[in-house]
């Protein structure tokens, strides 16, 4: 039992009878029943699973990607892989996703940080050594895919008997996340484009257009124009437009990488458009309030 501490010149407090004790705990778990109903744990164990597919297709096209020696165009694609981890937070806040530290979340983080470092050993040699057979390449990503995705479906498994949170209501998005997504279309798009200049521009400018995304996303992460207020704020359909953008970028870096029929700035400034006015659109479909 705690001793009791008093304030000096007051006495302590008498300890509570059997029935106040008992209804304090009745009110210890109502606070917790109706902390966990505002938790979707489905939302963030599909988002598991989703951010267990990205990093695996990341760690895949990185390693396919680097055999180009000397290419700047990998960088396209860690842009890319950091851009969708701030979007994947801001949708895990609006899920209600807490880090308090259990024994069994421990245990999984541990065997995920064994995992990691693993593929990260694995990816290191098929970098390096180009006479491993070409499955090789793969492991890293197939590591992560089982390891972090099967931690999702079990905490999918584990969520399915929740009580399904009511559906949220559709609304405009604000001023502040319209203008952010236009941007992320545009910046899409100019990323695309630069991949059907010539070498020496692709060197120079791609570069420099990164580093200052980045500087830019940095400085605005707190406010709507952020990353994290954008994924918060977003839906299905946005989603949808980020994924499509996304992969048809990251096709277009392994073509060039590959070197064989190197695609030509025509088709890349006519894709590029098609990602802006698809962000463009986007901008415009209704998304969620991020603080239901």
């Amino acid at each position: 039992m705690m001793d009791q501490n008093p304030v000096p010149g007051q006495d302590a407090l008498a300890p509570p009878d059997a029935a106040i004790a008992q209804r304090y705990l009745d009110e210890a778990r109502m606070v917790a029943t109706r902390r966990d109903r505002a938790v979707d744990r489905r939302a963030l164990a599909w988002l598991q699973i989703a951010n267990a597919a990205v990093t695996a297709v990341y760690l895949t096209a990185f390693a396919w990607v680097l055999e180009s020696a000397g290419s700047l165009v990998p960088q396209v694609i860690l842009f890319v892989f950091l851009v969708w981890i701030q979007i994947a937070s801001g949708m895990a806040q609006r899920n209600g996703m807490q880090w308090r530290m259990t024994r069994s979340r421990w245990l999984w983080i541990a065997v995920c940080a064994v995992v990691l470092i693993t593929s990260r050993v694995v990816f290191g040699f098929a970098v390096v050594d180009r006479s491993l057979p070409l499955f090789v390449m793969f492991l890293p990503g197939g590591l992560v895919l089982v390891a972090l995705g099967g931690y999702g479906l079990l905490q999918l498994l584990n969520a399915s008997r929740d009580p399904r949170p009511p559906r949220p209501a559709r609304r405009r998005l604000p001023l502040g996340v319209r203008i952010g997504t236009m941007l992320l279309g545009a910046a899409f798009g100019v990323l695309i484009l630069l991949l059907g200049a010539p070498d020496g521009v692709v060197a120079s400018t791609i570069l420099l257009l990164i580093f200052l995304l980045l500087l830019a996303l940095m400085f605005a992460s707190r406010s709507d124009l952020g990353l994290p207020a954008i994924g918060a704020a977003w839906r299905w359909p946005h989603v949808l437009v980020f994924a499509v953008t996304a992969s048809a970028l990251l096709m277009l870096v392994m073509v060039d990488a590959a070197g064989e029929r190197p695609v030509g700035l025509g088709a890349t400034a006519l894709i590029g458009a098609g990602a802006v006015l698809l962000f463009v659109g986007a901008a415009f479909i209704p998304g969620r309030d991020a603080r239901e």
